[in-house]
């Protein structure tokens, strides 16, 4: 009877400690490669809510602090098919610990949040 209990029970200790083991192993860090790569690929689908996913809220447009909600509305007013077409080819440039992407009037800003995930940040005129 002890050999059929310590063979379940030796079992259930290797999945536990499997388990904590890998919820231990840090998770390896987003590259801004990655992310550029994943972003430029929600933009030319029109994924307002995938770009929503990794944009940081509170957002300001039109002096306004917008929520997911809220940038999701103006998405097509910010991101129009110009703009779409000009991320698509636009090689961002490393400036600090972020990244800038010039499209025309405009310069998009992106770099890690309090998370440590890249996000988009932000966007502003390009003087």
């Amino acid at each position: 009877m002890k050999m059929k209990l310590q063979k379940p029970l030796s079992i259930l200790v290797i999945m536990v400690t499997l388990t904590i083991t890998s919820a231990q192993t840090p998770a390896k860090p987003e590259t801004f490669p990655a992310f550029w790569t994943s972003f430029k690929a929600a933009m030319a689908r029109n994924d307002k809510e995938a770009i929503a996913d990794v944009t940081k809220f509170p957002f300001l447009f039109d002096s306004k602090e917008r929520d997911r909600a809220g940038f999701i509305q103006i998405f097509n007013r910010l991101f129009t098919r110009k703009i779409r077409q000009c991320i698509a080819k636009a090689k961002p440039e490393k400036e600090g610990e972020g990244y800038d992407v010039f499209c025309g009037d405009l310069i998009f800003y992106f770099g890690k949040d309090t998370d440590g995930k890249y996000k988009f940040l932000e966007f502003g005129v390009n003087d």
